[in-house]
């Protein structure tokens, strides 16, 4: 596909996720939060996003994560460079605003992505066969380009959030995306690639 081709996707796809009913998105993260709970195990280290405009609210499965005695890591935008720390929400306010992005972090104990057991994605569009696109920015691509390196597949385990309205036949493709291994959606959690 070409760049107007991904561009009028995004479009789309943004269209269609703000057209859904404030009713229908809390119904849809109270059923993430159920159909995600068995890679909610106890001690495991999560790592998740908190919802930034339309994108599907993560609140409920966070929280049910920390009541499991889970450790929730959020990811944190470095200064320079486009690979992400994750840093583990706790207790205290230590929330704050990003200077540029002005999105909300976290400021708590760091550690990269490999470090992390399970990674709840957030994606603009994903296709059947695990290939998410983003907003663009490359955070995503790059602080997991390292299951595309060592051909690590399980750890941690990438799992797409989205609408099923998100869910696309194809996304542009580029060399160094990284396949999900599973999609999370209001209908269930699916392995990917999904069967046609």
């Amino acid at each position: 596909m070409t760049s107007i081709d991904k561009q009028a996707l995004r479009r789309r796809i943004r269209r269609a996720r703000m057209a859904l009913s404030p009713a229908y998105r809390a119904a849809s993260a109270r059923a993430i939060a159920r159909h995600a709970s068995r890679l909610l195990k106890r001690g495991k280290r999560v790592g998740g996003y908190l919802a930034a405009g339309s994108e599907l609210d993560l609140s409920e499965l966070l929280n049910a994560a920390l009541w499991r005695n889970g450790q929730v890591y959020l990811p944190q935008i470095p200064r320079r460079g486009r690979r992400l720390w994750f840093t583990r929400l706790g207790a205290a306010d230590r929330w704050y605003l990003h200077p540029r992005y002005r999105i909300l972090e976290y400021a708590g104990q760091r550690l990269r992505a490999e470090r992390l057991d399970v990674i709840f994605v957030p994606l603009l569009a994903v296709d059947r066969d695990g290939y998410r696109m983003g907003q663009g920015g490359g955070f995503y691509d790059t602080t997991l380009a390292f299951r595309r390196r060592h051909r690590l597949s399980g750890r941690p385990l990438l799992v797409g959030v989205a609408f099923d309205c998100q869910l696309v036949d194809a996304v542009p493709r580029e060399a160094w995306d990284v396949r999900l291994d599973y999609l999370l959606t209001e209908s269930g959690l699916r392995r990917l690639p999904l069967a046609g």
